[in-house]
């Protein structure tokens, strides 16, 4: 019996000896943050999305407004300090942070109350508004909402996304073409093959596709200020330090001008420091 326990015990230490040894990397530090001061590593999730993130598909170079905030940001901890880019996917960053793959997400990410539920946001960044592509001449037509809220105009949008909700309220009368899918393209692609009037999608979406179709153009409507939606970072709701971090850094670089320097540095006016919302 003495020697059942024995085993019994040895076995019990060295199981709990192997998974100590996997988990170093959570336990060893007392949080997030200190790993991350204490390793000398940072670890950055991150989707492609110009002129937030670019990665050059040649050198794998990281460029971009969040990733100079995030160079920065680095920099003043410690220029020695080693970045760790890892790519993810809007539909899986929540479970790659929870998996422990990098320590936070710069996105960017769209701040709503589903994704609320299960990660915890920074303080936004930048804000981001709609607009809508038509084909190449017919701006006019599609100018305002008094315009667009007509049962003769078709407009795209993505379903679930929120100018979908805001068509249904602010021109109800259109006959709104919900597109099922993840492609932010989507609606825009709907006007070029004639099933939409105006294909409405987020205003660095809609730019860059315009630039690459010269069939169709960007119709701005109240400035572009349609459903303006902030851009953030997220961490895990336990990463409570981190987060004050994160945002004070972020505050910081805001304050300095660093954040309006960075922008400054891509071809593209699209993100809003400050909003003033407009209504329709």
């Amino acid at each position: 019996m003495n020697k059942i326990i024995f085993v019994f015990s040895i076995s019990l230490m060295l199981f709990s000896s192997c998974r100590e040894g996997r988990t170093d990397n959570t336990h060893q530090f007392n949080n997030k943050l200190d790993r991350i001061t204490g390793s000398n590593t940072l670890r950055v999730g991150y989707l492609e999305w110009a002129p937030c993130v670019v990665k050059d598909k040649r050198t794998n170079e990281m460029s971009g407004i969040f990733i100079d905030m995030v160079n920065q940001i680095s920099m003043s901890l410690n220029d020695s300090m080693k970045i760790e880019w890892v790519e993810t996917s809007l539909a899986n960053f929540r479970t790659d942070l929870k998996t422990d793959k990098f320590d936070f997400c710069v996105g960017p990410t769209f701040i709503n109350i589903p994704r609320s539920s299960a990660v915890d946001f920074s303080k936004p960044i930048c804000y981001v508004g709609n607009s809508g592509v038509v084909l190449k001449g017919n701006s006019s037509k599609y100018n305002s909402l008094e315009k667009l809220n007509s049962e003769n105009v078709r407009i795209a949008v993505l379903q679930g996304q929120a100018m979908e909700a805001f068509c249904n309220t602010y021109i109800p009368k259109a006959k709104i073409v919900s597109i099922q899918g993840k492609d932010l393209t989507s609606p825009l692609q709907a006007v070029i093959s004639n099933r939409a009037d105006i294909g409405f999608m987020n205003v660095v979406t809609t730019s860059g596709f315009a630039l690459e179709h010269p069939e169709i153009e960007v119709v701005e409507i109240n400035e572009n200020k349609l459903e303006v939606l902030p851009l953030s970072w997220t961490t895990l709701h336990s990463d409570i330090s981190l987060m004050n971090f994160l945002n004070s850094s972020i505050s910081y670089l805001s304050i300095t001008g660093k954040i309006q320097e960075f922008q400054s540095k891509y071809d593209i006016k699209l993100l809003y420091d400050n909003i003033e919302l407009i209504k329709g």
